[in-house]
């Protein structure tokens, strides 16, 4: 059965992919938001497999769970800035 963290992480994939083909298509401020999202999703489902992994048997520790969230709050920060410029030179 699929759980929240499955889900988590397969709507993840599917932002960043649709992302990635909307700056491959010359859309930057759509694919940039997407990233954004996708990355904010992902960072979602760090924290839970935080939890995740320390009430039960992972193939991660709770600190490589968090190390990944890090990242991916980094790279939400980091697409959301470059969006924002985006925006603001379209206008």
């Amino acid at each position: 059965m699929l759980g929240t963290r499955g889900v988590l992480a397969i709507l993840a994939g599917i932002v960043m992919t649709f992302g990635v083909v909307a700056l491959r298509t010359g859309r930057k401020p759509l694919g940039l938001w997407l990233l954004t999202a996708g990355f904010g999703t992902a960072s979602l489902w760090s924290g839970l497999s935080i939890f995740w992994a320390r009430d039960n048997a992972s193939m991660l520790s709770a600190e490589s769970h968090l190390m990944l969230g890090t990242m991916a709050g980094a790279g939400t920060i980091y697409y959301g800035v470059l969006a924002r410029e985006a925006v603001s030179e379209s206008e």
